[in-house]
């Protein structure tokens, strides 16, 4: 393996070279040891953007949802007409 690269396992980083003073340092190092110079950190690539798209799967798990959250609203609501109707026309 050459001195300027060093293995990761399946990757290989090489070692920066400062414009400053010309000298060799470890790959990751964001400032040079020789004279200090910020070397900079290489560019990371960014990751793909794709669009957010809802499986079949997911609907229908929003579907169900949909409906548990309108019986559970339906029931709450007859609840809350009930105790009204009860305080209301109490003899």
């Amino acid at each position: 393996m050459s001195p300027n690269r060093r293995s990761r396992g399946h990757m290989t980083e090489r070692a920066s070279v400062c414009g400053n003073c010309g000298a060799t340092n470890p790959p990751g190092n964001n400032f040079c040891g020789r004279c200090g110079t910020f070397i900079g950190a290489r560019p990371q690539a960014e990751p793909e953007q794709r669009p957010i798209v809802a499986r079949p799967g997911d609907r229908r798990a929003r579907r169900q949802a949909l409906i548990v959250y309108a019986i559970t609203a339906f029931f709450v609501l007859s609840c809350v007409i009930l105790a009204l109707v009860v305080i209301i026309w109490r003899p």
